[in-house]
């Protein structure tokens, strides 16, 4: 029984090695394949630059031209060639080795220069010259006629009739209408001129008192303290101004009730100046009534 043991035992050590030597095996080889396969140089590749490869063309063998001579043969010689012929066969030719055939490239077109075509030369014809009779000249005429057109005196110009006078009695009447429309042109200016200044003059004083009205109103502050109280009225102040408007002095001319809205209205002057200009021929002092209204 030991016995069967131990050779089992020494069976089965050697299906392991046997196993794992084949298995080595294996894997030593795939490693060789890939070593091999990775140092294997690569078939180079074809530059751009490189030339086209060589096309080989085979071309037939051309037949040998058989070169005849032509004799002059006479009549017995002519009755005896073909009894020699009969009697003499002729052996066989042997077969020729064909050359071996060669890389022929293709050859490059010639152009052949075009032959010069012969110019065909006319002969010169002979011109027969014709007499032609010259009419025969006067050169006394003709001189006589030049002559007589340069001594021919220029056309004087047409003389030009003076105007006749116009009488005096028609330019005076048209310096008197002249005149006439003048002055009807002036005197038609100044009216419109003076009824223009007239209106003005009647409108200015009263546009500029709204002008100098609204100018005060624009710029008139309500105390705060008289305002809180409910004080109101009507308070008149009195004051100077020179042609440029400006506030020369300033007074009360009428209280309004409230001391406080009566100090305000001079304050209001004087700080209203400049006022508008006034126009010509207006007094330069002014009585100006100033409101306070709560409301």
């Amino acid at each position: 029984m030991t016995d069967w043991q131990t050779v089992s035992g020494s069976g089965s050590r050697l299906a392991d090695l046997a196993l794992w030597a084949g298995a080595g095996l294996v894997v030593l080889s795939l490693h060789l394949g890939i070593a091999i396969w990775c140092l294997w140089p690569s078939p180079a590749a074809p530059s751009a630059d490189a030339p086209p490869p060589a096309i080989m063309i085979e071309f037939a063998p051309s037949p040998e031209a058989m070169q005849t001579q032509t004799n002059e043969i006479s009549p017995d010689q002519q009755a005896a060639e073909p009894q020699a012929a009969s009697e003499a066969v002729p052996a066989p030719e042997e077969p020729v080795p064909a050359d071996p055939i060669e890389e022929v490239q293709a050859p490059e077109p010639v152009t052949e220069a075009a032959e010069p075509q012969p110019t065909m030369e006319t002969p010169p014809t002979q011109v027969t010259q014709a007499e032609v009779q010259l009419p025969q000249q006067r050169p006394i005429e003709v001189k006589a006629r030049q002559q007589t057109t340069l001594r021919a005196e220029p056309k004087k110009p047409p003389k030009q009739k003076p105007a006749k006078p116009r009488p005096q009695h028609a330019q005076e009447a048209s310096k008197a209408a002249v005149l006439a429309q003048a002055q009807a042109s002036q005197s038609s200016r100044n009216a419109a001129r003076q009824t223009s200044s007239s209106q003005l003059s009647g409108q200015a004083p009263a546009q500029w008192r709204s002008q100098l009205m609204a100018h005060l109103e624009r710029r008139k502050r309500y105390p705060a303290g008289a305002r809180s109280r409910g004080e109101r009225g009507i308070a008149y102040v009195r004051f100077r101004i020179d042609d440029a408007g400006n506030v020369l002095a300033a007074s009360l001319a009428r209280s309004s009730g409230s001391a406080e809205l009566d100090q305000e209205v001079l304050s209001l002057v004087r700080r209203a100046s400049p006022v508008p200009a006034p126009p010509a021929g207006v007094s330069r002092t002014i009585t100006a009534p100033v409101r306070f209204d709560s409301r």
